[in-house]
């Protein structure tokens, strides 16, 4: 037998500490659950003090920058990692057991990374919550504080649940708009590199085949050919000059002035601007009805979902709305008068405030606004694959007609 310290939530989520003798970690765990407790952390006796852990790494190592924060880690990774550890949690192991279960070969290297230095830091006594906040790039705000609500409130199973679903919503959202918006570009790089390559490799040909005849050519090919000679002798300056002008337009798009431009150019532009306005709808308000579900504060809430809905516009909407709450109004109210909210959806926020169930019918809302995101992307798609197809017919008919045109001609006239 060992004797073990442990730091639990009791029923009302109140955090305790105390000592229990065991023959394993496992089953010190199971006499803490038995007693109706919930486990947030256990460790053999004489290791540093549990409560004193709990708050935070100390010493030198927490200034230290955790590994991996500066790198990106796959979504899959993370939605993955929460499935798993909310079934752990349900089935009764305790945090550590559960971290270190999560261990396999399927994480990334990166993310494996980050999660050798979450255990080694939650056995080292660090709450969960405080594990995950050294590690911004792979667990956002978001995540951090939905972890820190489920400590204090002993829910940790539910909200890893409710969290999961919520990424795995995110995920498939951002899956649907990176498809529609990538389609039409690249059949609109592959038009212009058709176009390219006939006025590089296929029209010389024609320019001996139409050499000392050039007066009796139609104006369209003349054009055409003038146009070849040009791309012929100055293609690479031409090249150079795109090469440096795009160069120069992701540098500016990178900084916050670009950024912001860029964001006002697509949620303005036709079809697509609607669509980028329902997919920060809904992810506005995914984010706030998971919080409140969750616990969390309406304040803490909004605060929260103006710094994960991915648009500056929407980010100043939610500020603004916070500051409407703090004197006093209702979430209805304070949006009221935002155009990019439906009334159809602040009637149904509204109804949700009276009934007492503004998270649950914050998520439905937020379910329709996708469907309705959903609707708008295949529109888009239905739209866009006639206006490509006809853009191709247009630029390439075009073109073959210039380069045989004269050749009936010709022909015609020998006869």
């Amino acid at each position: 037998m060992a004797a073990f310290t442990y730091v639990a939530r009791d029923h009302s989520g109140k955090l305790v500490e105390g000592d229990v003798t065991a023959a394993s970690p496992a089953d010190a765990a199971r006499m803490i659950r038995n007693e109706g407790r919930f486990v947030v952390r256990i460790a053999p006796k004489g290791r540093a003090g549990a409560k004193a852990a709990a708050k935070s790494p100390a010493g030198p190592a927490a200034a230290k920058a955790s590994p991996g924060t500066s790198k990106k880690y796959r979504s899959d990774d993370v939605i993955f990692f929460t499935n798993q550890l909310a079934v752990m949690i349900e089935t009764g192991v305790s945090m550590s057991e559960a971290l270190e279960a999560c261990r396999h070969d399927g994480n990334s290297p990166r993310f494996a990374e980050a999660l050798d230095d979450i255990i080694q830091r939650v056995e080292g006594g660090s709450e969960f919550s405080a594990a995950l906040a050294e590690h911004p790039k792979v667990f956002p705000v978001l995540y951090v504080s939905l972890i820190r609500a489920s400590e204090a409130s002993g829910m940790m199973a539910p909200i890893l649940r409710r969290l999961a679903e919520h990424l795995t919503a995110q995920r498939d959202m951002k899956k649907k708009i990176k498809g529609a918006v990538t389609y039409p570009i690249v059949m609109f790089v592959f038009a212009i590199g058709v176009t390219i390559f006939l006025l590089t490799f296929v029209l010389p040909k024609f320019t001996a085949i139409y050499a000392g005849r050039e007066d009796k050519l139609p104006v369209a090919t003349r054009t055409l050919l003038g146009f070849t000679d040009l791309l012929m002798a100055y293609g690479l300056y031409v090249l150079g000059v795109l090469l440096a002008g795009l160069g120069g337009l992701f540098y500016y798009l990178r900084t916050p002035q670009g950024r912001l431009v860029f964001e006002n150019i697509k949620l303005k532009t036709p079809l697509l601007g609607r669509m980028y306005h329902k997919a920060y709808l809904a992810r506005s308000l995914r984010t706030l009805g998971t919080m409140i579900q969750s616990g969390v504060s309406m304040l803490d809430s909004v605060r929260l979902t103006s710094g994960v809905c991915g648009s500056r516009q929407y980010e100043a909407m939610w500020t603004q709305v916070g500051e409407r709450l703090e004197t006093g109004k209702q979430l209805s109210e304070a949006l009221s008068d935002y155009p990019c909210v439906p009334r159809a959806v602040n009637k149904m926020l509204s109804a949700g405030e009276r009934s007492g169930q503004l998270g649950p019918v914050m998520e439905r809302v937020a379910i329709f606004c996708e469907t309705e995101l959903n609707t708008a992307i295949k529109t888009l798609t239905s739209l866009i694959e006639p206006a490509i197809v006809m853009f191709l017919g247009v630029v390439v008919g075009g073109l073959v007609l210039a380069l045989l045109l004269p050749i009936f001609t010709i022909s015609k006239a020998m006869h």
